[in-house]
């Protein structure tokens, strides 16, 4: 534990920004919510989102503002806390659709994924800045990959391809800064591929050295480990104490832990308990299809995507109105 909080301030002091590089915090495990000087007993159990939403990520600042993605509409909503209306941050159309999201406290930007559905338009990944939503960098995705989700590590952005099945890494001129960058593969692991249309999608760092993630259609867990020159390691596959479904959304527990918590749009919210080369799956709760969440605090806030409905493997009607629903830990 006394090696890893050394690790953890060397880390952090290399990153040379005003503020804590997310890029080795979880984003809202260790935020500082503003929501805990507030009444903790009044948080709400549901946050309400506009229309036809189809929430697909949701991210949140250090001081606990969560936003939350809509891949339909491009749509990216900010509650600036649990008590807040949701404020359009990102209007639609300015991405087609948008996938991952993660807040950027070093660079003050959001990153997103900007997808196009009918795959018609290349995905980029996007900067937006934290101030008024504008927008502040892109970068496109080579290849015609498709961008699903983000992750921070030792201040460069790291992102899925779930539909070529390859890890990219994002590289600017300084790690307080979005523009200037330059996106390139960082792993074509053949483990990250398996049957199925697509591949890997959700992406977490533990804080120290290795990326997890998760392959959509065969619900298989992966890690990938940093190498002192900042090359890929070998992808490991984990094995899971119970099959995973259509795993979407991953995120740490808390710094340098060796546990993660995932949605699975089947229903599922777990805790995953990693020790070797087997974890343990814990589920917490069922959902009305979740496809990601985010951690404020002692709550979990999840995003009910709905998207097995979206995606007509679920005949069954859309509910609404969409909602971020709170998992109290």
């Amino acid at each position: 534990m006394i090696g890893s909080r050394i690790l953890f301030i060397a880390v952090v002091a290399g990153v040379g920004c005003g503020a804590l590089d997310a890029a080795d915090v979880p984003e809202a495990a260790t935020s500082r919510a503003s929501a805990e000087s507030v009444a903790y007993s009044a948080r709400p159990a549901t946050l309400a989102l506009p229309g036809a939403y189809f929430p697909e990520s949701i991210t949140a600042s250090r001081e606990g503002a969560l936003y939350v993605s809509s891949i339909t509409s491009g749509e990216i909503v900010r509650f600036a806390s649990p008590w807040a209306p949701a404020e359009v941050f990102v209007p639609a159309g300015v991405n087609l659709g948008t996938a991952g999201v993660a807040f950027d406290d070093a660079r003050q930007v959001l990153w997103a994924c900007a997808v196009d559905l009918t795959f018609a338009t290349p995905t980029a990944l996007r900067a937006f800045s934290a101030n008024d939503g504008s927008l502040v960098a892109s970068y496109t995705v080579p290849d015609g990959g498709v961008c699903a989700d983000i992750a921070f590590a030792r201040g460069d952005v790291y992102i899925t391809d779930t539909l070529l099945g390859l890890l990219f890494k994002l590289t600017t001129p300084a790690p307080c800064e979005a523009g200037g960058g330059t996106l390139a593969l960082w792993s074509a692991d053949p483990a990250f591929r398996d049957a199925g249309f697509l591949q890997i999608n959700g992406i977490a760092f533990d804080g120290a050295r290795t990326l997890y993630t998760t392959n959509y259609s065969s619900g298989r867990l992966l890690r990938v480990t940093i190498q002192p020159g900042g090359s890929a390691g070998p992808a490991e596959v984990i094995q899971t104490s119970r099959a995973l479904a259509t795993l979407d959304g991953i995120r740490i527990t808390a710094p340098f832990a060796r546990s993660l918590f995932v949605t699975e749009n089947t229903g599922a919210l777990s805790r995953i308990d990693i020790s070797g080369d087997t974890a343990q799956v814990t589920t917490l709760g069922t959902f009305d299809q979740p496809t990601s969440l985010v951690r404020v605090g002692r709550d979990l806030w999840v995003t009910e995507g709905q998207d097995l409905r979206l995606q007509g493997v679920d005949p069954t009607p859309i509910n609404l109105p969409f909602v971020v629903r709170r998992f109290a830990l």
